[in-house]
């Protein structure tokens, strides 16, 4: 009878992994829309219409698991690829998971990622916006920072009371280390931290965070570009109002986003949600930026406003339509990438300063 029951816990723990409970689920977001850009800066440049993919949502495709490993803790996985709908191809530049692919582990402690995820910064200004970062219409056309960083290990702590902390770091956050950071791109390094507080209709965050540039061959070895970010909203029921102000401050250049080409920035947006009916939502924006320019001269001036309606036709599907304006001043259209144009989730917007889309979005 001994030896059955040493035998029956023996099995028990060997097998006990195996009885963990996991699952995996397959999600995303089918995207279509009719895109018109027109006002180029380019005065040789038309207007351009186009059935574009992924134009208030990037389309995809993901794959989410968790595994129930016991006493509260959790072990998951993202792995999301971006698909351009219009021709079949895979978004982010041929990277066949390049939206997301991390894997985690969380519990009472909070959670830790590793992998290719968002920073704190993008996360901040997508919840902020009134258009999710998408359509022409999306803040990002204006208000710049980094989006997607590799390597990346997060942190994201419970909630202690409304209040929450999430943290980031990465030994190169554009590809893999080089070997002795001999190449003029080097390793970017890159630290982040995010204070969030969310009280009933109250939502307040801060963003702050650093980027540093690590090369044996460039002159700019060691220069960093230090970035913060502060914005909240407030829901009153009849209409979401959100604010964000940020500003990124350049030992020489601001290599993360103008490289060679602009310093400091100053950069600030505001938004605005009004509920109609029970599936419909007016949405409205603008946002300016104001960069120094390398080599002296007025700053670069950048402005977008937007306006934009959706309307839910079940939990999953939407309709939405968008109109945009961006606004440069001779520097910024002088000095090229310093200037902005009405881009979308997915297409850059090539130089034009007017935006006008329609279109269709589904979530799986």
């Amino acid at each position: 009878m001994q030896q059955k029951l040493a035998a029956l816990a023996i099995t028990t723990l060997v097998c006990a992994p195996a009885l963990a409970q996991s699952n995996v689920t397959v999600y995303g977001v089918a995207d279509m829309g009719y895109v018109w850009r027109g006002n180029n800066i380019d005065d040789r440049v038309k207007n351009r219409s186009g059935i574009d993919s992924g134009v208030a949502n990037g389309s995809r495709l993901g794959f989410r698991g968790t595994e129930d490993l016991g006493n509260g803790l959790k072990a998951g996985f993202v792995l999301e690829q971006g698909i351009l709908m219009d021709t079949g191809d895979s978004a982010q530049g041929g990277r066949t998971f390049g939206r997301q692919a991390f894997v985690s582990l969380s519990g009472g402690f909070g959670t830790v990622g590793l992998g290719r995820q968002y920073g704190t910064g993008y996360l901040l200004l997508d919840s902020l916006d009134p258009f999710s970062t998408g359509t022409v219409g999306a803040a990002n056309n204006v208000y710049l920072g980094e989006g997607r960083l590799d390597n990346l290990l997060t942190y994201v702590s419970p909630s202690w009371g409304g209040l929450s902390v999430a943290a980031a770091y990465t030994m190169n956050a554009y590809g893999n280390e080089s070997a002795g950071n001999e190449s003029a791109d080097g390793d970017i390094r890159a630290w982040m931290i995010s204070p969030k507080f969310t009280r009933g209709p109250l939502m307040a965050a801060l963003s702050i965070s650093q980027i540093k540039l690590a090369s044996t061959v460039a002159a700019n070895d060691g220069d960093r570009v230090r970035i913060v970010d502060l914005g909240a909203s407030y829901d009153f029921g009849l209409a979401k109002v959100s604010a964000l102000y940020g500003m990124r401050k350049a030992d020489a250049t601001d290599f993360g986003l103008f490289p060679g080409t602009g310093g400091d920035s100053r950069q600030w947006l505001v938004g605005l949600s009004v509920p109609v009916g029970a599936s419909g939502n007016v949405l409205a924006s603008y946002g300016q930026r104001r960069t120094e320019v390398a080599g002296g001269g007025d700053d670069a001036r950048s402005s977008q406003w937007a306006v934009g309606y959706e309307h839910w036709l079940s939990k999953r599907t939407g309709l939405y339509a968008t109109y945009a304006a961006a606004g440069n001043n001779d520097a910024a259209e002088a000095a090229g990438t310093l200037a902005t144009s009405t881009g979308d989730a997915t297409r850059g917007g090539d130089g034009y300063q007017r935006g006008f889309n329609l279109g269709v979005r589904h979530f799986f």
